[in-house]
């Protein structure tokens, strides 16, 4: 390591351990400054004469330790290692002792740390902490390790809310037309966790859980009406978590807290979670199902982290998967339990695609990866940590049976409440819990980075079926050769028989496993579509499984569609047998699988398609998704299921952005038209669609009423104003995507914003090079300064460059400007390109012929 990566790396001494903090902020919203001072119950291992902590961008103008002034000291700052060393006098005996810091910093215009946001009128200060930057707002031991309890006091001006991890203690006016808000005593929790905001916010009512907890949401002014359906989801989530994990929720209140700028989706302070607007303000009768799903889901995920994360926390940022994965698997089970008309177990489903996808790629990292800096950790805020570490956890538990996994999540919360824990303290849980060694079967899922193709051969047996199942790791890149990497993967075999479907259990923990199906007629090798991995089969047992394939869960056909694609985007399959596969679902009716075919037959439009054969192709979309809009209707209907209400949204957006269908372009027109006029107001989730397919080939005047309709509705509608922001993107003349373009870069767009707008941008054909363009020209204005996770998006756009020359370009710019924060997602967005790019080119050499033999 050069000597800048060692001192990134520095990490502070365990024989000084902070066991409480009293912390006192002035806030001023007006010059954007604020004046600390804390007190800081400190314990030393051995006697000493300096002692170093995290601070940066702060100016400490008082230190001491002991009784006030009893021994002073003087600060040396470490910029890069973010350490300020307090020397003192003479030396501190070992024992207890008090740190009496002062100090002045900003409230900073970045979104870490404590940070500003602003709306017309409307100031706020609030914090964001998660990895290492509560270092910004006070000193402190700022390692997840040093946790301690925490006295706040904010002095700020009177009318503003005042928000924090406990409950108001107190609240006094003092001078200068400013108040003193006291906040009770926190748990034992650690710096990243803690989080207070000041502003103009307003409140929902109180909902009280059965277990007697408050639950309240906070939101700008206007919004906070449109929160009831996200106060109800955190109480009704608790309840279940609760009961799930057998401990009562550890922290005195749940207030969810909606703000206008925030990096992340949601950030699980205890008692003080943090969340962008959208995922709290959303009224039932304006939004979409796929947002009040997202709503539920994303409060159950943060609830989650009260026991797992917040109560136990990892050690050390290398266990940050551990965090996120089981946050986002009880989560998602959590949001399944409770909305069952949803079957939201798709939508678990569906999300490990992403994970799939980048899995793939030889640019992955494991789930669980050493971090030397919590900077480095910051990159692994991505699909592997989260969906492909929930999907492991899911496959597990249904290897091993859920009431044993869950005794194990009981004993591993229980034996280190309150303290700090490793990945390797939950493995001995569920090994306990389950009599099985599970810890050998996880490892080597959470250490190798990649997943298997289990190539599947059947023969037929007296009475039975012999399968083979071979493993070697697949990758995205077809010149890749797959080496010896193994895993120990726990088959769940889905059997029909003559009578009855059953499931059989097998590991395969070498290279191959042979397994014998009694009685059976066919097989599918992921039954309950749980296993992270995918399957290829061999002629015979396709032509079985045919025989089956009504009896698959629409989850085993989920994961059918999505495999079928995966082999035809690593061109391990031909664009013909997709197709076919495509057409044979004319009949399907599942959301989810008809959502895997649009994805697909989307990517072809967007990167494969020239205009040859684009005639032939809208054909194709036409005829599997028409039947589908002839049963639904463009109106909500009487009792209609949520899966109908999505499907509308689905089956509207491939007819009229993809198959061009000139009665529902038309259609579409009418009724946006009319919906902004005020002569109709449509129902959601058929809007959702009907915004993009009338803007596709909208004018000039329709994207102005557009823009207006999204700054109009920004203090009344944050679902509303997200839906017509978005909609900016879909215009595909060359003029107005500039517009759009100039527009994300624009100070009228919040910085949170901009990556995901641009992945809107640059998927769409007519609009791709015209956004890239205006992005390559401001990248060194805006880029550098992102947020991480603002950058994640920024990459998941890029990534859609698919054309050689686009490819190209991006390719050249990455290389060249790529700093050390985002290597890693760089390295992966290019290898994305190339891999994308190569695959686009096959394909539009085959389409011609495979839509040929579907009669196309």
């Amino acid at each position: 390591m050069s000597t800048d990566d060692v001192r990134r790396a520095f990490r502070l001494s365990r024989d000084v351990r902070p066991s409480r903090y009293e912390l006192r902020f002035a806030l001023d919203l007006d010059a954007w400054t604020s004046e600390g001072e804390a007190r800081i119950d400190v314990r030393l291992a051995r006697p000493a004469r300096t002692i170093t902590l995290h601070a940066v961008e702060l100016e400490i103008d008082r230190a001491a330790a002991g009784a006030v002034g009893a021994v002073g000291a003087s600060v040396r700052y470490d910029e890069l290692a973010q350490t300020a060393t307090l020397s003192f006098d003479r030396e501190l005996e070992a024992g207890e002792h008090v740190l009496a810091l002062g100090w002045r910093g900003p409230i900073s215009e970045r979104l870490r740390g404590l940070y500003r946001s602003t709306r017309p009128g409307e100031r706020y200060a609030t914090t964001q902490f998660e990895m290492n930057d509560a270092r910004r707002a006070f000193p402190c031991f700022d390692e997840p390790e040093f946790k301690a309890t925490f006295a706040l006091e904010l002095v700020h001006a009177a009318g503003l809310a005042a928000i924090a991890n406990a409950p108001v203690a107190s609240t006094e006016p003092v001078a200068d037309g400013r108040v003193r808000t006291r906040f009770a005593e926190t748990a034992r929790i650690s710096t990243y966790l803690v989080a207070f905001m000041v502003g103009p916010f307003e409140a929902t009512a109180p909902a009280t859980t059965a277990t007697g907890w408050p639950v309240r949401v906070w939101a700008p002014p206007g919004l906070a009406e449109k929160g009831l359906y996200a106060r109800d989801a955190h109480a009704r989530a608790l309840e279940w978590l609760e009961a799930y994990t057998g401990i009562p929720y550890p922290y005195a209140k749940v207030d969810a807290i909606g703000l206008p700028d925030f990096e992340a989706g949601a950030m699980e302070n205890p008692g003080a979670i943090t969340y962008r607007t959208t995922y709290l303000a959303a009224d039932p009768s304006t939004a979409t199902i796929s947002t009040l799903k997202v709503v539920f889901s994303v409060a159950a995920h943060e609830l989650t982290h009260m026991w797992w994360g917040d109560l136990v926390t990892m050690r050390w940022w290398n266990d940050l998967w551990l965090n996120e994965s089981f946050a986002s698997f009880v989560g998602e089970k959590c949001t399944d339990a409770l909305n069952p008309e949803w079957g939201y177990l798709r939508d678990f489903v569906a999300q490990s695609e992403r994970a799939f996808g980048l899995d793939a790629l030889a640019t992955t990292h494991p789930i669980s990866t050493e971090a030397a800096t919590a900077e480095e950790a910051a990159e692994r805020f991505d699909s592997i940590s989260y969906i492909k570490g929930q999907a492991v956890l899911r496959m597990i538990e249904n290897y091993i049976g859920a009431e044993a996994f869950r005794k194990g999540v009981q004993i591993y919360l229980a034996r280190h409440r309150e303290g700090n824990a490793t990945a390797d303290d939950f493995w001995r849980a569920v090994d306990e819990a389950s009599g099985r060694a599970v810890t050998a079967i996880a490892n080597s899922w959470i250490h190798e980075k990649g997943f298997p193709l289990v190539t599947c051969a059947v023969r037929e047996e007296p009475g039975a079926l012999a399968v083979t199942f071979r493993q070697e790791r697949f990758f995205a890149d077809p010149e890749l050769a797959a080496g010896d990497q193994r895993w120990t993967i726990p088959l769940v075999i889905a059997v029909g028989t003559a009578h009855d479907t059953r499931e059989v259990r097998a590991l395969l923990d070498g290279g191959e496993t042979t397994v014998r199906l009694d009685g059976a007629e066919w097989y599918f090798p992921n039954g309950g579509g749980a296993g992270f991995y995918r399957y290829l089969l061999d002629d015979a047992s396709v032509q079985r499984l045919a025989r089956g394939m009504r009896h698959l869960s629409a989850i085993e056909r989920l994961t059918l569609a999505n495999d079928q694609w995966a082999l035809t985007m690593a061109r391990k399959a031909g664009v013909r047998a997709y197709l076919r596969f495509a057409d044979a679902l004319r009949g399907e009716t599942d959301r989810y699988v008809l959502g895997a075919i649009a994805g697909a037959l989307g990517w072809i439009w967007a990167n494969a398609l020239d205009e040859t054969v684009r005639p032939r192709f809208e054909r194709l979309v036409e005829r599997v998704f028409r039947p589908r809009l002839d049963a639904l209707g463009w109106d909500l209907r009487a009792a209609e299921s949520s899966d109908d209400r999505e499907d509308r949204t689905t089956t509207l957006g491939m007819l009229g952005r993809i198959a061009r269908a000139a009665d529902v372009r038309a259609e579409a027109r009418r009724r946006i038209d009319a919906h902004l006029g005020g002569a109709a107001v449509l129902a959601p989730d058929a809007l959702a669609a009907i915004v993009g397919v009338a803007a596709s080939d909208g004018d000039a005047a329709l994207w102005e009423r557009y823009d207006a309709r999204r700054r109009a509705q920004e203090a009344t509608d944050a679902q509303d104003e997200a839906r017509f922001r978005y909609a900016l993107c879909e215009f595909g003349d060359a003029v107005l995507a500039e517009r759009t373009a100039r527009l994300i870069f624009s100070d009228d767009i919040r910085a949170q914003d901009r990556g995901l707008m641009l992945q809107r941008l640059l998927a769409a054909p007519e609009t791709r090079a015209t956004g890239w363009a205006v992005l390559r020209d401001r990248w060194d204005a805006f880029v550098p300064g992102m947020e991480p996770g603002i950058k994640q998006n920024l990459m998941a756009a890029l990534a859609l460059l698919t054309s050689v020359e686009l490819s190209r370009e991006a390719i050249a710019l990455l290389r060249e400007k790529t700093t050390p924060d985002m290597r890693e997602m760089a390295s992966q967005t290019i290898e994305r390109l190339l891999l994308a790019s190569a695959t686009a080119e096959k394909v539009r050499g085959e389409l011609a012929e495979a839509l040929d033999a579907i009669g196309a």
